[in-house]
């Protein structure tokens, strides 16, 4: 199960010298475009029709800057990281940010450029319905869930729905 969370409630920030500078924006955006746009090329054929309608409306709320919140089911093996790493790879080519998050260390190995969502956003290890993550404004951290186009949390179901409420609290304070 996988949750993919569009982060497009929060304004693109204009490049300032402060990012040229942020360690964690650079590391997101040095991926090779090549490279993606080579492995795009051979994977996308690979695609079956039903990943292909997911990933073209996926990339079609980014692209047309509508946002939204997409939960993808499926058993093992159905090739949702397939998807996953298709979505990443397509928006990374163009310079954008994709934040690949997962539920658990194991798990965030699968995903190209992957954190724990506890370690990429600040969540508490136990979060109550009050809870908000340590991000601070205007930190690198904050800069680059501002710069994000696209977050796709992998095994979303297994983290306490206090988890993501504690992101979308703290996502206005950015």
């Amino acid at each position: 199960m996988v949750l993919i969370w569009e982060n497009l409630r929060l304004p693109k920030l204009p490049k300032t010298r402060t990012q040229d500078s942020n360690v964690l924006i650079l590391d997101e955006r040095n991926y090779s475009p090549e490279l993606l746009l080579q492995t795009l090329d051979q994977d996308c054929r690979k695609m079956t029709d039903e990943q292909k309608k997911v990933y073209d409306e996926i990339l079609s709320a980014v692209d047309d800057g509508i946002g939204g919140m997409f939960f993808l089911d499926g058993f093992g093996g159905t090739g949702k990281i397939f998807l996953w790493k298709l979505l990443s790879e397509t928006i990374r080519s163009r310079g954008d940010i994709v934040l690949n998050v997962a539920s658990s260390g194991i798990a965030s190995l699968l995903l190209q450029g992957g954190r724990t969502a506890h370690s990429r956003f600040g969540i508490p290890l136990n979060p109550d319905e009050f809870s908000s993550c340590t991000i601070s404004h205007g930190s690198d951290q904050a800069n680059l869930v501002k710069e994000s186009s696209l977050i796709i949390w992998d095994e979303a179901p297994m983290m306490s729905k206090f988890c993501f409420e504690a992101l979308d609290r703290s996502l206005f304070s950015l």
